[in-house]
């Protein structure tokens, strides 16, 4: 049985997972080696999925090294082809490029919060957007403050895997698979509290408030989506009393 929660010296975290009651410390995993679970596509804001295939294309086309320009290190401009992004969301007509237009909108506004050692980077995902007339095309820029972690995000997952996530019908499910396929391979359990199961899945004080709720669309949702995947698991209820405070997740080896 394993528990996670949080390394008090770790800074650069995401989020904490308390320890719950009579659980075993010695087999903790801290959170520092689930890393900074997915700052940029999962914690930092929910993404609709025409939203994250444009970001998977933008990993995919991501430069590794930046280009300096008069003394200035720039990000080199990304270029999608947006009819490709459009067949491949199973939009047609006019409307798609409409709705890809409120995409790359969302996107630009999207803020990450970054904690750095000198200090907290706030900056815009995208920088800017143009749609080059007549040639079905998005000239994308983004900060080069952005770099490594959009480089790290691209070294840590396969397109493939990238790709996997926007096929679930659930944000909640995504966010599922991103953080079990984090954990070391060896733990076939753990046990995270329901409050801050909560808190990684960024979902509010009036958000499911009922636990029947919580459980019914957003854990058992999970449980119907994963159970195709390598992180399908099934899940046993921790109780206090008559109120459920944590739940054990159970993975196949």
């Amino acid at each position: 049985m394993t528990t996670i929660y949080s390394n008090q010296s770790y800074q650069n975290q995401l989020f904490t997972i308390p320890p719950v009651a009579n659980i075993n410390p010695s087999n903790d995993i801290w959170a520092d080696v689930i890393e900074q679970l997915n700052d940029l596509i999962m914690a930092q804001y929910d993404m609709s999925l025409f939203e994250r295939r444009i970001f998977i294309a933008v990993i995919e086309n991501i430069s590794d090294n930046l280009l300096e320009i008069d003394g200035i290190k720039v990000l080199p401009e990304i270029l999608l082809d947006a009819r490709q992004i459009i067949a491949a969301s199973g939009l047609k007509g006019e409307s798609a490029f409409v709705e890809l237009q409120k995409a790359t909108i969302n996107l630009i506004k999207h803020v990450c919060k970054i904690t750095e050692t000198d200090g907290l980077l706030q900056v815009s995902l995208l920088s800017s957007a143009k749609y080059l007339k007549g040639k079905g095309q998005i000239k994308l820029r983004i900060d080069a403050n952005l770099h490594q972690y959009l480089l790290k995000l691209k070294n840590q997952f396969s397109i493939c895997s990238l790709e996997k996530l926007i096929l679930f019908k659930s944000y909640y499910s995504q966010c599922f698979y991103e953080l079990f396929k984090k954990l070391p391979r060896q733990n076939s359990t753990i046990t995270i509290s329901v409050d801050q199961l909560r808190n990684i899945l960024r979902i509010g004080d009036k958000e499911y408030e009922r636990y029947f709720d919580f459980k019914r669309y957003i854990i058992q949702q999970a449980q119907k989506e994963l159970a195709i995947h390598d992180t399908s698991f099934e899940f046993k209820e921790k109780k206090q009393g008559k109120k459920v405070i944590a739940l054990q997740f159970f993975f196949k080896k």
